[in-house]
């Protein structure tokens, strides 16, 4: 069971959109909140507190899908090269 919200949508945020029904809403709040934790994450891993496995970890994103993001934003993930040979090893 989940936690019910309610929430006022801006109307210039939904004017395009026709009808929608109550399964396709539980879509578009999932993939905003998917999209919330990505920002949120690399937002941690740009102020420095801690690598992008940690924020990956802390906010629930698989590693590989944050780093696609943070290169999709121009953020270069920086690598030691222990890490890199132990996760070839993998």
């Amino acid at each position: 069971m989940g936690r019910q919200v309610t929430v006022d949508i801006p109307e210039d945020l939904i004017s395009d959109i026709e009808e929608v029904r109550p399964e396709e809403w539980e879509e578009i709040v999932r993939l905003g909140l998917r999209q919330y934790r990505i920002e949120r994450a690399l937002a941690m891993y740009r102020t420095g507190v801690g690598s992008l496995g940690y924020v990956a970890e802390k906010w629930g994103i698989p590693k590989q899908e944050l780093i696609r993001a943070a290169r999709t934003r121009g953020i270069e993930p920086e690598y030691d090269e222990k890490i890199v040979q132990e996760e070839l090893a993998a």
